[in-house]
């Protein structure tokens, strides 16, 4: 939601004349910049109000997200197929085109807002020990609100779905997907193979250009650790600064690439504000007909020719199967939904924990002084050229993949890196009350950065063992659904030891040689139950990643991809729901084991990959890839 606009003139009537003139030209052109954010005009039209009960289309696809926007593009190619996308969210908001505010983005209406379930293995730091998972309520979805990092992840990722059973998922084949998507133009890469060009996803790259960014690289240099120029999947450790969803200063979510510019396309049809409630399912024959979709207060029953094609994401689409039928028998037994498939639908939930405790404080020297540059020139620079810091998520766009174990040359870690500067009344406050955490933390964390820079470093974990879960609380689709995220809940602690490794390594890398110059100091949060221990102990640490591990946003796996009699997965490798016919799940849910890397990339790509595979199913030909 956007704050209220007022102007209020301290001064009246002092200018008149060329003067006046010269600053009414100056207030039209702040004012005319504003214009295209916020604005519908790079969307296609709501169809939602010339919706009626009984519409029949080709294909219904449910969510307009990072995977949604993306078939629906590849649908619409085929000029006789009408397709209807429904999204439950409406237009993105001016604060979500602007790259800095994407914190603000949490808890407003943009953010379907879930909460995970309590546990005494995690999130114990967070407000009623709760951790918040924010996801998009949209047009984009979790595109037009996370962090713009575009990576692909690893070779072995997707040789590995292909290991599972999964015939064509393999690097090979999805890195044909991927650079389809891609138009990276930025003159930095002119050289580089490894991304499209032309595709209609926009891409752009920045350096950030702060002093503790070069005294990052140089501690990882001396620890053996490369300064890549790009992400490489093939031999991806390392430290780089990553590609962005961003043109011209502002987000490109998927909605605005892959729907907007092909909104003239007369058989694409985006309705807002569409809450989908079930998919009509024909009991007899097990197969999809439409769905039922609640707009304006009205509930409507849309029909398909030929499929529903489920976008809605590791949360939304395993909620909707299960309140269609199909799940797993003795959860919907017990919810009071009668059985049409048994699957185990919302099982296999997999995200990438992130450990917020590593704290830093470091000198002046860390950071770019601000001056000549206020606040106030920032915010001209970004609203007359869309450039300057709010165009950019400033150090946040280095990433680093490291492996603990040194044992291979697939990491195990990812870092991401946020820096505070002195004082910090916007950023620190914001990221904090985004994530939720305790007052206690966030009151330590504003008194170590009242005086210093503060550099947070939050380590990622890849590959976790745990896993977790998403169950229906009711057969109401408006009753959140309960979602258990299992972190560090394996039997073993592997994933915790991983984790205490992860920490290890960033205490050598800021007591390196290189990180000395800025006089670094690891902050001890306040944590009440791990004060206790001996700061900087295992102990403390364990205890400390129970309080502050929470969601890097990346939930996966809850409609898993694998073959038909491997008794785990929901739909097959094309994506077509286990013995439901003319329905499919095309998102971020059917991963059937979490990519080592930031998933939206990644997503986009299953959104093309399984579109493609639509269009060979109902023609006669092949689609050459």
């Amino acid at each position: 939601m956007d704050p209220p606009l007022t102007l209020n003139d301290v001064c009246p009537n002092n200018l008149e004349g060329v003067p006046g003139y010269l600053f009414l030209t100056l207030l039209n052109t702040l004012v005319g910049a504003k214009c295209n954010l916020g604005s519908p005009d790079p969307y296609p039209a709501d169809f939602a109000p010339q919706l009626s009960d009984g519409d029949e289309f080709d294909f219904i696809v449910v969510g307009a997200g990072s995977a949604g926007s993306v078939v629906a593009n590849k649908l619409t190619e085929k000029g006789d197929w009408r397709v209807l996308v429904l999204e439950a969210g409406g237009y993105p908001s001016a604060t979500s085109d602007i790259p800095s505010l994407l914190f603000d983005l949490q808890d407003s209406p943009e953010d379907w807002q879930y909460e995970v379930e309590r546990s005494k293995h995690s999130c114990l730091g967070f407000k009623n020990q709760q951790c918040k998972w924010c996801r998009g309520k949209v047009l984009g979805g979790s595109s037009s609100i996370n962090a713009m990092i575009y990576v692909r992840g690893n070779k072995r990722d997707y040789d590995g779905w292909a290991d599972m059973g999964n015939n064509g998922w393999d690097w090979e084949n999805v890195h044909k997907h991927f650079k389809l998507l891609e138009n990276l133009e930025d003159p930095e890469f002119e050289n580089s193979t490894q991304y499209g060009r032309g595709g209609y996803l926009d891409l752009s790259w920045y350096d950030s250009g702060i002093p503790v960014k070069e005294t990052i690289l140089e501690a990882a240099r001396q620890m053996n650790y490369p300064t890549l120029r790009e992400e490489n999947p093939l031999n991806p450790l390392g430290y780089f600064d990553s590609i962005q969803t961003t043109s011209n200063g502002m987000r490109t979510n998927a909605a605005k690439a892959f729907l907007g510019k092909v909104k003239h396309r007369k058989n694409l049809f985006v309705a807002l504000n569409s809450n989908v409630r079930k998919i009509i399912l024909n009991a007899h024959t097990k197969a999809a007909e439409g769905v039922e979709v609640t707009i304006a207060g009205k509930t409507l029953k849309l029909y398909v020719k030929n499929e529903v094609v489920l976008s809605g994401g590791a949360i939304n689409s395993p909620q909707l199967l299960m309140l269609s039928g199909i799940g797993p028998e003795d959860h919907l037994r017990h919810v009071g939904i009668e059985l049409v498939k048994n699957l185990p639908t919302g099982q296999n939930l997999q995200d990438h924990p992130c450990f917020t405790g590593l704290y830093l404080k470091v000198d002046n020297n860390s950071i770019r002084p601000r001056y000549p540059m206020t606040p106030v020139d920032e915010m001209y620079e970004y609203f007359t050229k869309r450039t300057g810091e709010l165009s950019r998520i400033s150090l946040t766009n280095m990433i680093s993949f490291i492996n603990t174990k040194n044992d291979s040359v697939y990491p195990n870690f990812e870092f991401h890196h946020i820096l505070f500067y002195p004082n910090d009344q916007y950023l620190l406050p914001t990221v904090n009350r985004a994530a939720g955490f305790d007052m206690k933390i966030t009151a330590s964390q504003m008194f170590h950065n009242k005086n210093n820079p503060t550099l947070a470093f939050f380590a990622t974990l890849l590959r976790p063992k745990s896993r977790g879960e998403i169950l229906l609380r009711s057969t109401d689709v408006f009753d959140k659904p309960i979602i258990r995220s299992g972190y560090l809940t394996d039997e073993d602690d592997g994933d915790m030891e991983l984790f205490l490794e992860s920490i290890r390594y960033t205490e050598r890398l800021i007591e390196s040689e290189a990180f000395q110059k800025h006089k670094p100091e690891l902050v001890q949060l306040d944590l009440p139950e791990c004060d206790k221990l001996p700061f900087r102990s295992d102990a403390y640490w364990r205890c400390s990643l129970r309080h502050l591990s929470t969601t890097l946003y990346h939930p996966v796996g809850t409609c898993k991809m694998g073959p038909r009699d491997d008794g785990t997965s929901v739909v097959d490798p094309r994506l077509r729901v286990h013995g439901i016919k003319k329905l499919r799940v095309v998102d971020a849910s059917v991963m059937p084991r979490i990519v080592s890397a930031n998933t939206n990339g990644p997503t986009m790509m299953i959104g093309h990959r399984g579109g493609s595979m639509i269009i060979e199913d109902w023609t006669d030909g092949h689609d050459e890839l």
